[in-house]
């Protein structure tokens, strides 16, 4: 018996998405342009801008973003993840994230 090759189903990817939406505009007048890297699963996107600084979007919507600053970097960004899944791991609460 061959093993049979498995077609993934996943999500479109962050090169997908990038190809799809291009650089979002970020910064204070929103003219760098910044890289999607993820989402919550609800709509709202997080973004990496040009010096770093982490955005999440206020609606689903990446034609005309609005945009909150959650982290000053990538470091700051993941340990805000972290502290966010420790409690919904544990008891199933949403974080702030």
């Amino acid at each position: 018996m061959q093993p049979t090759a498995r077609r993934s189903r996943r999500r479109p990817g962050r090169s997908q998405r990038f190809k799809q939406y291009g650089a979002v505009d970020v910064g204070a007048d929103q003219n760098d342009g910044g890289l999607v890297i993820g989402s919550n699963g609800g709509g709202l996107s997080y973004v990496v801008g040009p010096g770093g600084v982490i955005y999440r979007t206020r609606t689903a919507s990446l034609d005309e973003p609005e945009l909150d600053q959650v982290a000053d970097d990538l470091g700051e960004f993941l340990e805000q993840l972290e502290r966010s899944l420790t409690p919904f791991v544990a008891n199933g609460e949403p974080g702030c994230l």
